[in-house]
């Protein structure tokens, strides 16, 4: 079985002045003013697909600001998490307290994927 190539893409949700920075990595911005604004477009960004028969997933990660990732539905984050692609990623806010929520989750992330936490 031949495998194909997909050139996923990668994306930010969140204000508009703090993730300008995203588009300089390649990173599509989603600049949004409201905790329901960002779940809108979570959402919407989450249904994309190629168009192919198996309907793969347009982006791989969705970065979201955690000021807006915190008051995500928990059940919109528990549906998104059992499918394969988009992993939805907290980023630090500018505007965020200093209680790591974004790095916690990060390497709750890495730690699942490699086995161990290599971050910490």
């Amino acid at each position: 079985m031949e495998h194909e190539k997909h050139n996923f893409k990668l994306a930010i949700i969140g204000n508009e002045s703090s993730i300008l920075i995203y588009r300089a990595l390649g990173t599509e911005s989603y600049p949004v003013s409201t905790p329901a604004e960002a779940r809108d477009m979570l959402q919407e960004l989450a249904s994309r697909n190629l168009g192919d028969e198996q309907q793969t997933a347009e982006y791989a990660v969705v970065f979201v600001e955690e000021n807006y990732y915190k008051k995500l539905p928990d059940d919109l984050i528990t549906r998104l998490s059992k499918k394969p692609l988009p992993a939805v990623v907290p980023v630090p806010s500018p505007d965020s307290t200093d209680d790591k929520f974004g790095s916690k989750r990060i390497s709750k992330i890495v730690e699942r994927a490699v086995g161990s936490d290599i971050l910490n």
